[in-house]
Parts: C-alpha cells; structure tokens; sequence
C-alpha cells in the first residue's frame, strides 16, 4: 500500500506540469499527497475496521476535502448529492485506491471480491470495476511471489490489456488521460520496464499526463515486486498527517492478524 502513496506523493507536482523524463528530483520540495491517497487509506481503513467501503470513502474525503488538487468532478458530485448509488464513469479512482485490497487478503478470488466492491462504492462502469481488479490482481501475484514476467502474460490475458507496448514509444506523445484503458495499462508498463519501486515511479511520472495517478498505481504495483527501501519509506511518512499514519498501522496488524 505504501506504494501508492510514494507515488502520488512523488507525481503530485508533475500532474499539469508533464517533464517527459525520468531524471527529476524524487522528492521535490513541494510535492504532497493528493486525493489518491485519501481514498486509498479509507479503503484500508475499510478494512481495519471490518466497515462499508462506500462509507469510508465517503468519511475520507469529506474529511479531506480541502486536499490539495481536489478530487475529480464526478466523484465530488456524487459525493455531495448523497454518495450512495455508484455512478457509470470510466475515471480511474477505483484502481488508484485499491492497493490495500492486494495485500490484505490470502487467497486470489477473495482478493477479487473485494476489488470489485470498492470499485463498485462509487464506479459502475465495467472498465473501471476492470482496472480496479487488474491492479489488485497484479498486486498479490507480486505478493504471493510471483515475477513481472508472470503478471505482464497473465494480466494481459485476464483482462485483455495489450503490455506489449513500449513506454519510449509512448511518452512523448502521451497526454492527459484519466480513463480507466488507458491508465492502468500504461501504470504496469512501468513496472514491468522497472527493475525497482523508484524506477516505476519515474518512470510513471516521465510519461506526463494523469502523473500522480498513474505513478500510484505503479509504485502500487511496483511495491509488491521489487518492495521499498526504508530511506523512501521515512519520506513518504513524513509526509503524511497523524491519522493516516494510524490507519497504515492498523492494517499492518491487521495483516499480521489475518495471513
């Protein structure tokens, strides 16, 4: 989980401001954590607490939500006109949130379940609900030990994304795109073409685009294959207020608990 909010944290700058590069200062001076990380920590917090994942995402953002760069502007309309019946979007929120479900669960078709719940708290759209499963599934292949070979061929056969592409071939003609097809494909690209968390993550970024979107689902991802050294680790916490930093150790508990 901690994955996602390096890289939001990470790409949160770049988001109108496209570098096309993978040589940048990591953490730069006024970077922050955004809406991505808000909902991906009341999902966990979901889970902690055995609760509603509509609820909480409901709870989360109305608590946060002065965060900086705001939330999408179907997500605040539904969340302000009663937050209850999902909406048909193709965004990209329920696979930018879902990391917890990936490393929460100790069996694959319970941790698909759940994917889909949480997609489904807010987004009815088939490929939105798509993605959110995707990055979960890529998440605990990783997990459960598997290589970024085994997931690119799996999940490009599961879920008929084409990871065949290259991202030099892509970058500069990439632009912003917060669709579910065309985020979360491009996200595992930059795992797999990654040897660590950190290049996923700049790799990510270099795309421009959706940055801190499309950098949280691959430092994610990333997080479950190559893992994150402490020095990373201690910036993102520091980063980070009091109250989320309590619902990242309650699910760690919760993990020692359940697997």
């Amino acid at each position: 989980m901690l994955g996602s909010l390096l890289g939001d944290i990470v790409g949160s700058i770049y988001e109108h401001e496209p570098i096309k590069t993978t040589e940048f200062e990591f953490f730069h001076p006024n970077c922050h954590f955004t809406d991505e990380t808000v909902l991906t920590l009341a999902i966990a917090n979901a889970i902690n607490r055995a609760e509603g994942y509509q609820a909480n995402i409901r709870k989360f953002a109305k608590e946060h939500a002065d965060v900086p760069g705001g939330f999408g502007n179907n997500f605040k309309f539904w969340l302000h006109t009663g937050g209850e019946k999902p909406y048909k979007s193709i965004g990209v929120g329920p696979a930018a949130r879902v990391s917890p479900v990936g490393w929460a669960f100790e069996n694959l078709e319970t941790t698909l379940i759940e994917a889909e719940k949480t997609a489904r708290a807010t987004h009815e759209h088939p490929d939105a609900i798509k993605g959110a499963l995707a990055v979960a599934h890529a998440i605990f292949m990783g997990r459960k030990g598997s290589h970024v070979a085994e997931m690119k061929s799996e999940i490009a056969e599961k879920y008929s994304y084409n990871l065949d592409l290259f991202l030099d071939d892509i970058r500069h003609q990439h632009t912003f795109d917060s669709t579910t097809p065309t985020v979360v494909p491009l996200a595992l690209l930059c795992v797999i073409e990654a040897r660590t968390t950190e290049d996923a993550v700049r790799n990510a970024v270099s795309l421009g685009g959706d940055s801190d979107t499309l950098a949280s689902i691959a430092g994610a991802v990333a997080e479950a294959f190559f893992g994150i050294p402490d020095a990373l680790k201690q910036e993102v916490l520091k980063r980070l207020p009091e109250s989320f930093l309590n619902v990242m150790a309650h699910f760690r508990e919760y993990q020692a608990a359940h697997q």
